[in-house]
């Protein structure tokens, strides 16, 4: 009796040898999945874009950009991934590491998911469609205690991720205006520094203390307007409410 494509809804894989630059899925598996040349991988990490490639044998491999989901989640000979698949080409993934516990990450590092318009990071905020992504690029940032000025760090900061604004041309880009959601604007400086990360800086706090911020507060940054030369660019913030 053929399997019901819809109850196989999982598989796993352990990283045996020859993992790192590529993954063979299950034959058995690959019959109920659409022959798309792209995959995409969303874990606590972030979100993949990885090439989908058929062998001569009819089975199904991960190739491009599987190396860099491998690096990223420093996988190890003997862990295991567990993956769940939402819909034609799409997957969740969970890691394990040999002792058949969930690896947990740095969770600085684990702040945002790269996606293809942007970065966003609260995967279930943004699932849940408390608001409605345009065309504009955008990236998400979990609100934490160092986003507070209730932190001890002299002044509180926001992140911006290196590809996002690079991507964007906004190298030249020294300020932010912030609209949050009653309109209002934010005047916010940015700090570009040695390591060549560019952070959200002066004027961040009296925005984080007037929209009444707290941990677990999802915000949308939307890139709304950035004309080419200026150095100042601006951003529509969605925030989304933490549940506590």
């Amino acid at each position: 009796m053929e399997q019901n494509p819809r109850a196989t809804k999982h598989f796993f894989k352990v990283m045996s040898r020859d993992f790192h630059t590529k993954l063979a899925l299950p034959k058995a598996f690959c019959r109920y999945l659409n022959e798309e040349k792209l995959a995409t991988i969303r874990s606590g990490k972030g979100i993949w874009k990885i090439n989908v490639v058929k062998s001569n044998r009819d089975a199904l491999f991960f190739e491009e950009g599987w190396g860099n989901f491998v690096r990223q989640h420093e996988l190890t000979v003997g862990d295991i991934v567990v993956f769940e698949h939402v819909r034609e080409m799409d997957f969740n993934a969970f890691v394990f590491d040999y002792t058949a516990c969930e690896k947990e990450f740095d969770k600085d590092l684990g702040e945002t998911y790269e996606g293809s318009s942007g970065v966003c990071n609260n995967l279930e905020a943004i699932i849940s469609g408390s608001w409605q992504q345009g065309d504009n690029p955008y990236f998400v940032v979990t609100m934490k205690h160092y986003h507070s000025p209730a932190s001890k760090r002299a002044r509180p900061f926001v992140h911006i991720p290196a590809e996002f604004w690079k991507s964007n041309d906004m190298k030249k880009t020294t300020s932010l205006n912030l609209k949050d959601p009653s309109g209002k604007k934010w005047s916010v400086e940015l700090k570009y520094r040695r390591i060549g990360r560019v952070d959200m800086d002066k004027g961040w706090k009296q925005f984080y203390e007037s929209n009444k911020l707290k941990n677990g507060d999802v915000c949308t940054f939307e890139l709304s307007h950035n004309p080419k030369g200026s150095t100042v660019a601006s951003m529509d913030v969605h925030i989304c409410r933490a549940p506590y």
